[in-house]
């Protein structure tokens, strides 16, 4: 039904392009002919004839009309009206009033009189009959104070040429509906399969449509749509992400929020009561407690928004305070573990452009990290230093160190998920250290793990300076 519809769409200008200028053709024609014959007989010898039996001029056979010569009109004997019979070629007398003398003349066209008394020029235009369309043409004839002063001329359409017209369309409408259907069916067929396979791209999520053989501009509507189909895709894993993440957050605030506080409640406790015979170690106990809740809920909360995909303003930042800022948080957290913290930290500002919160959460990640797996009486140095157009900001402890096989698993590249806290594989990293690359590679910085050759382990961040 729609082939047939747009089929029909298509093939009536078509047909309008084809029939008009042919019918414009026809007619130009006619009038060619009907001009040339009558400036044929205009003559010497039509005068005559006509001046001398004005009543009765005209051409074509006359029936009821007397044989010439054997009939003299009188006013008490008048020849009878010949009956009007129209003939394909019609020829009539006017004078200078624009009265016929023959009772089969036609009234003569008003616009052809209004033309002639203005310019005297031939006048041509249609007339409607039965059988069409036919021409007439006027023609002053110069003959002064002659009932034959004007000539009117008539050439009618060959019988039947409105239904030679009718069936002329109604073939050339055919014909062109037939190349519309052949030419058009093909293009359908193309578009609805391609509707159905945007239908089905979208119910699959939205999968790529693989484009047909031929290069043309459908074709090309193919890759644009496989272009909007990836931006719906990403958009769509930016969502499912974003939905990822805030379950995992909701999942992990009881084992990495709950757990804690109520650990942290159980410490102080004792104090409360006056059942602890020395506060110090509940009150060091107390204060690991929280310094653990507050880096999981932070990394819980930096993880949320890495996971989320959406870009962090970045803005500069004077690394040396960001490091000399981390160190001063942790010195109680690392004096309580037994582990001293000292800052060896360049002079001048070292501006880098970055995210703010997200830089302080990596750093702070590997210096947690130097001073948690370290030993009582450990030592860690955070340094930093410009080298060039370049910085170096490092992390070093003098611990136990990992052995070959955690050290192959903390350098090996991934992506970035967010659950790393809640693998508990012995040699899998966790979440703080992912963050920490993951910042990194964001912010175009580089992020190193090492292990010196006098033991203990290092984490090096490395980038140009603003």
């Amino acid at each position: 039904m729609r082939v047939a519809a747009v089929s029909a769409i298509l093939a009536a200008p078509a047909t309008a392009v084809i029939v008009v200028p042919v019918e414009l053709q026809r007619t130009a024609d006619l009038q060619l002919s009907l001009e040339r014959v009558v400036r044929s007989v205009i003559n010497d010898q039509l005068k005559e004839r006509c001046e001398s039996d004005p009543k009765w001029f005209l051409t074509g056979p006359l029936e009821g009309r007397p044989p010439r010569g054997e009939f003299v009109e009188t006013p008490e004997n008048v020849a009878p009206r010949p009956k009007i019979v129209e003939q394909p070629f019609e020829l009539f007398a006017y004078d200078e009033q624009f009265i016929a003398s023959s009772a089969a003349a036609p009234r003569f066209p008003l616009a052809f009189r209004d033309a002639l008394r203005t310019e005297s020029k031939p006048v041509m235009g249609p007339f409607t009959t039965p059988d069409g369309t036919g021409a007439q043409y006027a023609i002053p004839t110069g003959w002064v104070n002659s009932p034959c002063m004007f000539m009117l001329g008539r050439l009618r359409p060959l019988p039947g040429s409105t239904r030679h017209l009718v069936s002329f369309t109604l073939t050339v409408f055919g014909v062109c509906f037939a190349i519309a259907a052949l030419a058009t069916t093909p293009l359908v067929l193309r578009v609805r399969r391609l509707a159905r396979d945007i239908r089905g791209s979208a119910t699959g999520g939205y999968s790529t449509i693989a484009p047909d053989q031929l290069r043309d501009e459908l074709s090309s509507v193919t890759f644009v749509i496989n272009e909007t189909t990836a931006e719906l895709r990403r958009r769509q894993t930016l969502i499912d992400d974003q939905d990822v993440a805030f379950r995992r957050l909701v999942d992990s605030a009881e084992e990495d929020a709950a757990q804690p506080l109520r650990a942290l409640e159980g410490a102080l406790g004792p104090l409360e009561l006056g059942e602890a015979t020395n506060a110090q170690p509940v009150l060091r106990l107390a204060l690991s407690q929280v310094h653990d809740l507050t880096n999981r809920i932070e990394n819980l909360v930096t993880a949320a928004r890495l996971r989320t995909g959406a870009p962090a303003d970045v803005s500069p930042i004077d690394l040396r305070d960001l490091a000399a800022g981390v160190v001063a948080r942790v010195r109680a957290f690392a004096h309580a573990l037994g582990v001293s913290v000292e800052a060896n930290l360049d002079e001048a500002p070292l501006i880098v452009r970055a995210n703010p919160a997200l830089l302080d959460r990596a750093v702070a990640n590997v210096v947690d990290n130097a001073i948690r797996y370290n030993r009582p009486g450990g030592r860690v140095v955070v340094g930093l230093a410009r080298e060039g157009s370049r910085f170096r900001l490092w992390v070093t402890d003098d611990g136990p160190g990992v052995s070959d096989q955690l050290y192959r698993g903390l350098t090996a590249v991934r992506r970035f998920r967010g659950d790393e806290n809640r693998n508990r594989r012995p040699d899998a990293p966790g979440l703080g250290l992912a963050i920490a690359r993951e910042v990194a590679d964001r912010a175009g910085l580089s992020f190193d793990l090492k292990r010196p050759g006098a033991g203990g382990f290092e984490a090096e961040f490395g980038g140009p300076i603003s």
